[in-house]
Parts: structure tokens; sequence; C-alpha cells
């Protein structure tokens, strides 16, 4: 491929210079498929100069591995997002053909240059499954798109922030214009064969897409290099449109054929190599289809070069990839790791009856031990996987912890409470018409900053056979009234076989009653997360559906990424209007700022309740006294009640507000409309103390909760937080929480924000 501003890395179309080559080629030597082989990225850069594919084996995972060459003017630390497709081969690899398939996992995998012309490969693979396609092999697409500076926003998957693929071409002269204009694909139609194999036979199917009505005059032929004189090869159609009787291979063979628009065959190429013959390592032969281009007016012939490659299908022969293949398999790889453990175990018995210290890793071919983050399904797990078989559906990682949040939730959850289940201790189910809060935890064995991202599905049971329907029911985080979206939480682990709670939970805001079941199921997943590959699949977007539930226990036993839990259901009673909205109050503001929200009913009926509780945002810390207000009955229709709050992290603070209104059997005015303020209180000294208030807040504030974070330079005892302010001069508080309200009336406020449910 040949530089091109809109790239970072150039994609080779062959190996060489020195054979004339397009995108139609289809031979590129940078999209890599190793089998079950995992290869270092040294590895990858130190062979640039060599074809190292293997074939690709159906049925199985096949990791295939990127690589490309810097451009001459490329940025330090530009990102290059690659994305790879697989479909049946097709003799001309057409848009269409491609371009509506599913990428392969796990994801669009980010390759960054340091350097102009310098050779970068990804270390991470994609994982190719493809099916048995009983003599079709799969041909690869790789698609390169610049990465923007700034990530996408949280809510969007890098994947769908990426060019869409190009369009369908309506006939080939769209096609032509796609192979000459366009520099980011990259294609790889090549079958890794067997030198010593008596006849080898390839077969690819073949599509004429063309909007017009008269048939397209076509040129198929056999190109070679350093094949055998006594090689023969045939070449036939499953219609008999196109036939090459058994023939010498000789350079430039071939036929011409004229086929209409809509012309759809399977075309087989056999080679047969003389009995005596030698093929060497890295001999190849390539069918290729050309148009033949009208000719201009004045021409009185067609000339054979007056044409245009469209595409090829490609046969490398490699002795020692195809004898030792099985070396490359997934079987293979783990021996590998067994033995080398059972090496590392003598060793260390030895080096153990010399006195010293040294750990190694339990593992055998036919198990595992999870590497990253791992679930439990039972409390008394371990990192060995598969999970004995059986109960798979009370993992004690997922934790519904109540309607209300709790500031000790690292406590309770976490530390020395691992080993227990404080959900099932405690009877926790989901309640209609309440926010259910659930936290997640789990256990990770790498630090050095692993960073893993969850999500959690509220399923009903008729559905769990099928994962890929899971996404129709997210767990949602609320944006703002009626526009919900999924809700993700993220963690980093910083050491080595860590125990983690999720600081953020999960809300299930006002859960429906499930037709015939009287129980939800909760399912989470983990991803991990990392600059080469930014948005992974998920673990339910590696499996489609299965056909019974021993299938499903099967997955959930051999995945340490996904875990189950059922939790009971109890409908009815919970609040009848619940409005959320968020509040963000940027970092610019003091610690010691003080703030108000506050709750306004306009013709609200008397004897109806309320309640104001909050939730942060991703990232950002519960208080030790969560901000809002028990649950209190409306006794003037035109009421206000709320909290205060200060003391809040420096960096600015995010959290969502969440109003709950109950009718306690009173009626639903039509008229009846709920506001959510938040000001700021002006302190008892200053300025604003001769400025007029925008409000006042009523007497009845000095009765309000009161919550003062821990980062206030007020609060005497912080504990391990931070050292006592001495001399502070403004308000003290003995500890953080909930303390006595300084609103004591009348409280001068400045409104910074309102939202309005009518």
């Amino acid at each position: 491929m040949s530089k091109d501003s809109t790239n970072n890395l150039i994609f080779r179309n062959f190996l060489t210079s020195d054979y004339p080559s397009t995108k139609a080629t289809a031979f590129t030597p940078d999209i890599i498929p190793h089998y079950g082989n995992r290869l270092k990225r040294h590895l990858l850069i130190k062979e640039y100069p060599q074809f190292i594919s293997l074939p690709v084996q159906p049925n199985e995972t096949n990791y295939v591995y990127i690589r490309g060459k810097s451009t001459s003017d490329v940025e330090p630390g530009a990102k290059t997002a690659v994305v790879l497709r697989a479909a049946p081969s097709e003799l001309i690899l057409w848009p269409q053909v491609w371009n509506k398939v599913k990428p392969t996992g796990p994801g669009p995998l980010v390759v960054k240059s340091s350097a102009p012309d310098e050779v970068v490969a990804c270390v991470t693979p994609f994982r190719l499954k493809p099916p048995n396609m009983g003599g079709v092999n799969y041909a690869l697409i790789a698609t390169q798109s610049l990465l923007n500076i700034l990530p996408p926003p949280p809510e969007a998957r890098l994947r769908d922030t990426l060019p869409h693929p190009p369009a369908d071409a309506k006939n080939w002269k769209e096609f032509a214009d796609f192979l000459n204009n366009d520099t980011s694909t990259v294609y790889y139609n090549v079958v890794v064969a067997d030198p010593k194999a008596p006849i080898i036979s390839v077969s690819t199917r073949l599509r004429v897409f063309d909007d017009g009505t008269e048939p397209l005059k076509f040129h198929i032929g056999i190109e070679n290099s350093i094949m055998p004189e006594g090689t023969l090869f045939s070449l036939s159609s499953a219609t008999g449109t196109i036939y090459m009787v058994k023939s010498r291979l000789v350079d430039h063979a071939g036929i011409h054929v004229d086929l209409e628009p809509g012309f759809d065959d399977i075309i087989t190429l056999n080679i047969f190599p003389g009995p005596k013959e030698i093929i060497d390592t890295f001999a190849w032969v390539s069918l290729q289809i050309s148009i033949i281009q009208p000719p201009s007016e004045s021409a009185r012939s067609i000339p054979v070069e007056n044409t245009l490659l469209l595409g090829a299908l490609n046969v490398v022969f490699h002795d020692e990839a195809t004898t030792n293949f099985c070396h490359a398999s997934h079987a293979s790889n783990q021996l590998k790791t067994y033995f080398n453990t059972a090496n590392a175990e003598s060793t260390a018995t030895a080096t153990a009856a010399q006195g010293e210290s040294v750990t190694t890793q339990n593992a055998s071919p036919s198990s595992f031990d999870a590497t990253g983050w791992w679930f439990r399904n039972n409390l008394g797990d371990t990192k060995h996987f598969p999970r004995p078989a059986g109960f798979q559906c009370g993992s004690p990682d997922i934790q519904p912890i109540g309607i209300r949040i709790r500031p000790d939730v690292q406590t309770i959850l976490g530390g020395s409470n691992a080993g227990t289940d404080w959900s099932a201790a405690n009877q926790i189910q989901l309640h209609q018409g309440e926010p259910n809060f659930i936290y997640l935890r789990g256990n990770c064995t790498t630090g050095s900053d692993y960073t893993v991202q969850a999500r959690l599905f509220c399923i009903p049971s008729k559905v769990a056979l099928s994962p890929y329907l899971y996404p129709n029911y997210p767990v949602l985080d609320p944006e703002s009234h009626d526009k919900p979206v999924a809700a993700y939480r993220t963690i980093t682990s910083t050491s080595n076989n860590s125990f983690n709670v999720l600081d953020t939970p999960f809300d299930i805001l006002n859960p429906q009653p499930l037709e015939y079941e009287d129980h939800h199921c909760l399912v989470a997943e983990v991803r991990h997360i990392s600059d080469s590959v930014p948005d992974p699949d998920w673990p339910h977007e590696d499996v489609s559906s299965f056909d019974s539930a021993t299938a499903l226990g099967e997955w959930l036993r051999y995945t340490p990424t996904v875990c189950w839990r059922n939790i009971g259901f109890i409908p009815g009673g919970g609040a009848q209007v619940i409005l959320t909205t968020g509040v963000e109050i940027p970092d610019k503001f003091s610690p010691t700022k003080q703030w108000v929200l506050e709750a306004e009913a306009h013709n609200a009926p008397i004897g109806s309740s309320w309640l104001l509780h909050t939730i942060p945002f991703q990232g950002y810390p519960t208080l030790e006294k969560p901000i809002g207000f028990e649950l209190s009955t409306i006794t003037n229709p035109n009421m206000t009640q709320g909290c205060g709050f200060s003391g809040l992290p420096p960096g600015g603070y995010k959290f969502w507000a969440i109003l709950e209104w109950y009718s306690n059997n009173t009626q639903h005015p039509g008229d009846m409309s709920l506001h959510l303020h938040l000001h700021s209180a002006t302190s008892t000294a200053g300025p604003n103390l001769i400025e007029t208030a925008h409000k006042i807040l009523p007497k009845e504030a000095e009765n309000w909760p009161w919550s003062v974070g821990i980062h206030h330079p007020g609060v005497e005892n912080k504990g391990d937080q931070k050292k006592t302010h001495i001399g502070y001069l403004g308000p003290r508080y003995k500890n953080a929480g909930l303390n006595p309200s300084i609103l004591i009336g009348p409280t001068p406020i400045y409104t910074y924000g309102t939202d309005t449910w009518i």
C-alpha cells in the first residue's frame, strides 16, 4: 500500500516490491493467522521481512496478528484502530462480500506509532473461529482508522465511532475506484498448504455484481512462483461455465470468459505436484481474475494487457507450517505451559531443600488458573477453573445492599468480609417502586494498573439461554428524565491477587414484575480494557445461545469474567413517582463551600410523602453521610424540604439526585409539580452578608440534615485521611458525616440550577 496522509500505517499487499501487487492481490503478509500461538511483539517485528502465517483451523480459535509500518510523516504517539473481518472466500472481494460482516473479536485493536518508518505490531491478537466450510477458506480483511486525540464519550463504544466500511459496489468500475482510491483496507485471501500432499484442492466463490445488462469479459489466470516444472493443475466450476483441463502449470496460464451480471458459481483449483517433485517452502500459486477493459474507439482489438486485476486466491506451500501444525494448537501450548510449570515445580522443590522460597502456579491441560479478574460462583471458590458442577446462580460477588446507599460498603463487602455473603445474610430482595443498589466485587490476579469495565443485566429467566438478548435488559444509569444510558463501572487493580469492591453501585430503579416468575436473574460481566484493546468484546458477545441449562452452566463454570445471582422480588408498594436528575459541581469550588439541595412541591396532596437520595457518578466517592433526606410526610401543598452538604472532594463532584413521591392512598392531582434546586448558602461573614439573596430558606431548614465530607478542613477527627488544620477559622465539626445543621434561618441562598417535573 502506498503512503497516504490519511493513515498512520502502511499495510503491504505483497511481501516484496519486485512483484506488482494491489489490494486485489489479496496476499498481505501483515495479517498473520497463527492458530494457538501467543506471539511476542519483537518476533512479529523481527520477522517483518518474512511470510509467517499458519493455516487457519476450522472450529478452533485462531489467533490473528496485525503488523505494519508507520508512515514517514507520522506523529510520535499517533494511534490507529484496526478492525478485522472474516468472510468465506470469494475470488473477488467486493465490499458487499464483507462490509456487513460482524468484526472479529476482541474488538478494534489500537496500534501506537512512536517514530516514522517504524515497524509496529499489536501483541494482542484477533480471535477467529470459523466453521468448517468443506474446502472453502476464509478471507480476512483489515481496515485501519485514525484515532482522535480525545476518547469517545463514556456511553459510546469505540467501535461505533469508527468510519463505516465502504458501500456496496454496483459494478466493476465502482469496485475499481475502491481498489485505486482506498488506502485503509488490505486483503488476505490465502491458503497455507502442505507441499507433500498428492493433490491440493481449493475452492472459492465467484460472483459478478453489475447494474448493466451485457456480459462482461474476464481473464481468469494462474500465476506461480518457484513451482516445480512437473506440476499440473485443473480448474472447474460447479456449473461448468469455467473449465480448464488438467495441464502443466506454466507462467500466465489462463482463459477468457464472458460472464453475465449476477453470475454466481463455485470455482475449484486442483494442483497436482509431480510424484518426484519437491515443492520448496514459500512456493505459491495464485488464481486471479481480471476484467478485460473495453478498448478505446480507435482500438481494433482487445489486448490481454488491457486488464485490471479484481481479485485472487493464493496458495502458499510451507512444509514446516503444515507438518508441525499440531505444535501450534491450543492443547500443545497448554502442554508446554504444563511442562514448563512442572519443571518450575521441580526447581522449586530443589530450591526449597536449600532453604529458599519459590512461588509456582498450578496448571494442567484440562483446567486453568484465571489470570486477571475473576468472579466466584460460591464463597469457597479459588482462581482455579472450571468451577465444580452444580449451583451456578448464587454468586457472592453480586451484592445487592437494599434500597438505600451505605457509606460503609467497603467494610461490609471487602476486607475481612470478603468471605461473607452480606446480601444473603440480610435477605436482600429487589423492591418495586424503589431504587435497588447492587455492588460488584471480585478478585484480580494482576496488578500494574489492570483495568476492568463491568456491566450488569437484570434478565427474566426465559432469556437465560440466549446471551445475545442480555443487552435488551441492561441496568441503566439515568441521564436526565427519560434519557437513560447503559450503566458501566470501571475499577483498576493496583496489586496482584487483590480483592476489590467497585466504588459505585448499579441502581435497578423501580424493577417491574415478571410474568410467571418470582425472581430476577442478575448477570454481571467484566472485560479488561487497555491502550491496545480499548473496546474489547464483552463475554456475552463471544457466544450466541445455548440449547440447554447444562450448556449455560458450563459457560459459567469456564468463564471467570461472568457471574450470576438470582434474587427475589417484592412487588407493589414503593414510590408512585420517581424523578431523577444529574448534578455537577465544578472543580472551581472549595471543599468549604456550603451547598443546599432543596425539593419543592406545588399542589402536592397533604398526607403524601417524599424522600431524596443521591448516587455518585462513576469515579466519585460516596460521602460519609449520603446527601438527601429520609421519607417525610408532606404537610403543606407547597412544601419545601432539603438537605445541606459541604466538604466535597477537590476536583468537583457529580451525582444523581433521585426524588421519590409516595401517594399514601391520596389522589394524585393533575396540576401537581415537583422541583429540585441546587443552592449555595452564604457563610456567616463576608460580602454576601450585605447582598440581597435570591432566596431565603425557611426556618424549618435548621432541622434539615447536614452532611459534611472528610475533605472539609474543619473536620477534627479525620482518622487516616488528613491532618487536622490547626487554627482553621471556619466552621468546625467533630466528625465527618451527619452534623448539626448550620442552616439556621433566615439563611440567604443563591440558586445554581433547577429541574422541574410537571
